[in-house]
This record gives structure tokens, sequence and C-alpha cells, in this order.
């Protein structure tokens, strides 16, 4: 009996490892943006409308809105991007999705859009509750450091491991 329930507390524990992954993954989606609204919010081909998580650029009418527009237009208007999107609300009261945004920079790197935004100076930031934090955003992303969809691959890895583990219980029985 005490086996069983070392066995199935290490299963549970495994179980958790991979969906911490899950939710670790920043690579939520990866559509195409089709136009720039104004400095922090942008459309794209198959995700709708998206508003930078954590940061606030000029609205129209304010001092700084053309150059927030263009700044965010020459960074990803007609570009792939890759957006994180917020696990908490995931949408703003206005229905769009709140995210952190990624551009290809170069071959081995991407540029974290809302920090770029920050660092030229058009927008601030405005840090809502969500599941970001726009302190720790560093400018330039390593490939690697943002991974594409791992999710798919964790219920594989989840399903081998725990057939590992079920084959090494077995055997010490």
């Amino acid at each position: 009996m005490k086996k069983e329930i070392v066995f199935c507390f290490l299963l549970l524990f495994l179980f958790l490892c991979c969906l911490l992954v899950v939710l670790a993954a920043e690579a939520d989606a990866t559509p195409v943006v089709s136009r720039v609204i104004d400095g922090d919010t942008f459309d794209t081909t198959s995700e709708g409308r998206v508003r930078l998580a954590d940061v606030d650029a000029p609205e129209y009418g304010e001092s700084g809105y053309y150059d927030a527009k263009q700044f965010l237009e020459d960074l990803v208007d007609g570009k792939t991007v890759i957006l994180d999107i917020d696990d908490v609300y995931e949408t703003d009261p206005y229905g769009r999705l709140v995210c952190v945004v990624y551009v290809r920079h170069n071959s081995t790197h991407f540029v974290n859009v809302n920090k770029a935004l920050l660092v030229e100076g058009v927008a601030v930031i405005k840090n809502y509750d969500n599941e970001f934090s726009p302190y720790a955003w560093t400018l330039y992303v390593h490939e690697n450091a943002v991974p594409e969809f791992p999710s798919l691959l964790v219920l594989p890895v989840f399903m081998i491991i725990t057939l590992l583990v079920v084959i090494v219980y077995k055997r010490k029985d």
C-alpha cells in the first residue's frame, strides 16, 4: 500500500513538472501583423487585436503619438511576431489580447517589442495586474529562450517518463 502511494505521488510530481514547462512557454501564437493602430496596439491576420502588456504609449492627439506609432510600425508591421499571451486575464476589457511580443532581430535573436518601446522612449511602463514583470525584461532574447510551442511535446514526454517509471517500479517488485 505504501509503495502505491509513493508511486502516485511520483506520477503527480512528474505531471506537475511537465505542466510547469507548458505554463512557462512564451510562444502562444505566431501571427503576422496586418495593421498598427497606435503605439501599443496592432491587428494581426489570425489572432485579432493585440495590446502590448505593461506599456503605455501616447493616445491619438497626445504629444508623441505619431513617433510611438511609427516606431511600432517600423518594428512589426507586415512581420511575423511571437505572442506571449497573458495567462492571468488573456484579454483586456476591450477584448484585445494582452501580450509581450517578440519579433525576429537576426538569425539568433528576437527583440522584445514591449521593451523596445520603453528603450526608445516612446512609451512608459504601466505595470498592470498580469503575469508579466516589465522590470525583468531584456531587449534582446536568444531564440532558444523563446520556445516555439513546447506544449506539443509535453504530453509525449510525460507519457514516456511515466512508462519508464512504471517499468522501473514493476521491476522492483
